[in-house]
């Protein structure tokens, strides 16, 4: 049999509303979480469907690319994790807390702890095996925090033919941070986009719809201790 390892957007889209609905019942909380030099923390695996599951509990390491695309790694080398129960059976409308604890020997480091949930009925004849990643994410930080001086902007151009500014933000720096939002100002206009994560060393690139007529002069980047503005190149298109 074919073991097919889907994440809970993707296994929406592919399987029809019987089944989306049947995956959507099953959660994990928090999905992000914070801690400085150890972490110490739990999540809740939640099971409101109407068939029992089995449920392994996986640490992961990950990277994000400039498009904010997750990609799966290995749990980096640095990082120890001990995790309360690492397989369980979670029988239907019942939830569990997993409690974890984390250290690693450099700040700051992430991780995700996966659930993964097996054991749908099969829909169809082809006897594929469904299984369910819900991702809660670990992030251990040290004391310092972004600054002004790690963040550059290193690309910001406007398409006219899109109405979009096309923008590249680089942390130069070694720590994590996250971009609490970004303005695009002109002509007395101002659009607002939502933040992201920032790692370091690291690149995001995002786009911000432009429908105004006046041409977009400048880039605002904030976050705690964070404010940097940048001018927009003219659209040659």
């Amino acid at each position: 049999m074919t073991r097919h390892v889907l994440h809970t957007a993707v296994l929406a889209l592919l399987i029809g509303a019987g089944w989306a609905q049947t995956v959507g019942a099953q959660t994990i909380q928090p999905l992000v979480a914070e801690y400085q030099t150890n972490a110490r923390g739990r999540v809740e695996v939640r099971n409101n469907g109407d068939v029992p599951l089995q449920v392994v509990v996986e640490p992961r390491g990950f990277s994000v690319g400039e498009d904010g695309h997750l990609r799966d790694e290995p749990l980096p080398a640095g990082i120890s994790v001990t995790l309360s129960a690492m397989s369980f059976r979670l029988p239907a409308h019942q939830s569990r807390f997993v409690f974890y604890q984390a250290s690693s020997d450099r700040a700051p480091a992430w991780f995700v702890l996966y659930a993964n949930l097996s054991g749908y009925p099969k829909r169809d004849s082809s006897g594929v095996n469904v299984q369910l990643e819900l991702p809660h994410v670990v992030y251990i930080l040290p004391k310092e925090t972004l600054r002004s001086s790690d963040v550059r902007v290193v690309e910001s151009r406007f398409n006219r033919e899109t109405k979009r500014v096309e923008i590249v933000v680089q942390n130069d720096g070694a720590l994590f941070g996250r971009i609490a939002q970004v303005q695009v100002a002109g002509g007395g206009d101002r659009i607002t986009a939502p933040g992201f994560p920032l790692f370091p060393g690291g690149r995001r690139r995002i786009d911000v719809a432009w429908p105004n007529e006046a041409q977009p002069e400048t880039v605002h980047i904030t976050a705690p201790n964070v404010s940097v503005r940048h001018a927009i190149e003219p659209s040659v298109r």
